[in-house]
């Protein structure tokens, strides 16, 4: 069974939290990216992660591929070198791992706190029923 559909349609969900945060770190990923105003680099940051989601959803390597290759010409155009265009683009994909993270870890948390709630909520009503008898017998 394939984990693609699943995957594709989670990277889907988190997809506007990770273009925030790229806007947000965006002339630390790239100095040219920092000098763009908002709409330009959302749209160049959105492409990228455009072409992320349909290798995810297809594994289409040679369609990746040629995005890579039209990227990298596009960047060199503006005289980027191949070098900051992958630490870009690994520092894209760092992000995006940084918020799934970030968003299971907050999950987790709260499922722990809510599950010491329910235990803390038992024990509770375990020690009530337990005085209400002890009350009981003692009359």
């Amino acid at each position: 069974m394939s984990t693609v559909p699943t995957l594709a349609r989670s990277y889907e969900v988190l997809r506007p939290k990770v273009l925030e945060r790229l806007l947000e770190l965006r002339a630390t990923l790239d100095p040219s990216l920092g000098r763009l105003d908002d709409p330009t680099a959302r749209a160049q940051i959105g492409a990228v992660l455009d072409h992320l989601g349909n290798f995810i959803a297809t594994g289409d390597f040679g369609l990746h591929r040629g995005f890579l290759h039209t990227f990298l010409a596009m960047r060199a155009a503006e005289a980027q070198s191949s070098a900051s265009v992958l630490a870009m683009l690994v520092a894209i994909g760092d992000t995006a791992a940084q918020v799934a993270l970030t968003r299971v870890t907050a999950t987790t948390a709260r499922a722990v706190n809510d599950l010491i709630a329910e235990e803390l909520a038992r024990r509770i009503a375990q020690r009530a029923e337990l005085a209400r008898r002890a009350h009981e017998a003692a009359r």
